[in-house]
């Protein structure tokens, strides 16, 4: 199934009751997913007047082009006319996490910090996200609330976290983007 903004709208009024009047924050890594997903997101807020939609990047300070990605996400981000922050979190990976668990802990914490009242956090997980999720978690003897993958919405700091590109897969994102010039 082709991904088009106004499938996305559809996902969105599945799990909210108003989406036309949300206020919607997408973590914004530069990558291709969170890319199409404020470009689509964008392109809705100019049918919706009364939506808000911002893009918030997190540096982890783990690469050496991280200072390069953050620019890339504020052009990008201005060129879709869709307000745009920066921010730097320390990674702690001591305690035996991982770094991708400590950097993902470490994001998180502070997406929740940002997000407002009502607010709706947007990730950019897809369909394949999910199954590598699902793998991940039959492989570490996950009992069956591990094996049912990420939820695609739930209460997050002072408002919610949906993933609204479940349905998806990662091709059928690439084809918008390509579409798209994206």
């Amino acid at each position: 199934m082709a991904f088009t903004p106004d499938k996305l709208s559809a996902v969105l009024q599945s799990h909210l009751p108003q989406p036309a009047k949300g206020q919607y924050c997408v973590a914004f890594s530069g990558g291709l997913d969170s890319t199409v997903l404020l470009h689509a997101m964008a392109e809705l807020c100019r049918c919706w007047p009364r939506a808000l939609v911002r893009a918030v990047h997190v540096d982890h300070g783990l690469h050496a082009d991280a200072q390069q990605w953050a620019e890339h996400c504020r052009g990008a981000a201005a060129d879709l006319a869709v307000p745009f922050e920066a921010h730097s979190v320390g990674v702690d990976i001591g305690g035996g996490k991982s770094t991708e668990a400590a950097a993902r802990e470490a994001r998180y914490g502070l997406l929740a910090a940002r997000l407002g009242t009502k607010e709706v956090l947007l990730t950019a997980h897809h369909a394949d996200d999910q199954v590598e999720t699902v793998l991940l978690q039959l492989l570490r003897g996950a009992g069956p609330a591990g094996l049912a993958g990420m939820p695609a919405a739930r209460p997050f700091g002072a408002g919610w976290h949906l993933r609204p590109l479940l349905q998806w897969t990662r091709n059928e994102l690439e084809a918008y983007a390509q579409a798209g010039g994206l």
